[in-house]
């Protein structure tokens, strides 16, 4: 059963809001962003009867600060029971129990089970879509190899389907064996907001991932060279968007100086959202996957893109108001 918030404030929830130490960026997206679209969502699943469950809205607010300041399930409890911030931010009323890890654990299966580990980043893109913070005019698009959370297992093992993370893949790159996945994004060329994100595993080839990440909706999308392919310009063509990707050369095609002109200028367009990749990398420690399977990576890329988002928004609305 899931449990309705109290609307009235005792006075010791007035008392404890105006302690702690203010935090801008919790402070801008509770403020900003409303998730009652997500919180319906995930609260049709539970049933009306039996034990009251830990709300919804308190535990989607703890995914979401787990991925703004890389906490594991375990973490993320202990922080929630230590900091006024944490607690306000996921609107943890006084009289509510902090939830356990295995309580967030368990709601992260259940954000798989309703779609939301797909349509997430959706919904909260049409709010900023809305406020005029998404803009179409030109898309950027780029992929990312991220290491698997288990040890490399044999090559033959993984081929015949038998390594303890069956949708991880052995690929190639810079001569270099890699054992993962890859995680494709396509993000706004104005302010560097991601737009969409699929995991795929690692030997997915780019070009063949990408319209499932190109919106149909801006006027130009730039990507490099591993997406020149028939199949994707004519996409480009069929939806009457302008091609910024990068020409290919080959054994029978041969790239003029015009050619290698043209795509020096796409490249720097596409350059920016190198940004996106360098801060997730660093700042949310994205470069190995969490969990094993494609479904709860797929979440945890999700979630990723979404702090990246959140944040990336506090600091557009931080720079229009200096």
């Amino acid at each position: 059963m899931q449990p309705s918030r109290e609307n009235q404030p005792t006075f010791f929830d007035l008392a404890v809001a105006q302690r702690g130490g203010a935090n801008r960026v919790l402070e801008t997206i509770a403020r900003e962003v409303d998730f009652t679209a997500a919180e319906q969502r995930v609260a049709a699943t539970y049933s009306h009867g039996g034990r009251p469950a830990c709300r919804v809205g308190v535990l989607l607010r703890v995914m979401i600060l787990q991925h703004l300041y890389g906490l594991s399930d375990p973490q993320a409890e202990e922080q929630l029971r230590d900091r006024l911030s944490f607690q306000k931010f996921a609107q943890l009323d006084t009289h509510e129990a902090v939830p356990d890890e295995t309580t967030i654990c368990r709601f992260r299966q259940r954000l798989i089970a309703c779609g939301l580990h797909e349509e997430l980043l959706g919904l909260l893109n049409a709010q900023l879509e809305a406020r005029g913070y998404l803009l179409k005019r030109t898309t950027l698009v780029d992929a990312t190899l991220l290491e698997s959370s288990r040890r490399r297992p044999d090559a033959t093992a993984a081929a015949e389907g038998r390594a303890p993370d069956a949708d991880a893949s052995y690929t190639c790159k810079y001569q270099q064996s890699f054992y993962g996945y890859k995680a494709h994004l396509s993000s706004d060329g104005e302010h560097h907001l991601i737009r969409a994100a699929v995991l795929s595993t690692a030997r997915a080839y780019e070009g063949e991932v990408f319209a499932r990440i190109a919106p149909a909706d801006t006027g130009a999308i730039y990507a490099d060279k591993a997406y020149d392919t028939k199949a994707n310009h004519a996409w480009l063509q069929a939806h009457g968007i302008q091609s910024g990707i990068a020409k290919k050369g080959a054994h029978h095609i041969k790239l003029t100086e015009a050619d290698r002109e043209d795509n020096r200028r796409k490249s720097r367009v596409r350059a920016h959202i190198e940004r996106v990749f360098a801060h997730l990398k660093k700042w949310q420690h994205y470069r190995r996957v969490r969990y094993l399977g494609l479904a709860k990576n797929q979440l945890e890329l999700t979630l990723k893109a979404v702090a990246y988002n959140l944040k990336r928004l506090a600091n557009i609305l931080q720079a229009q108001a200096a």
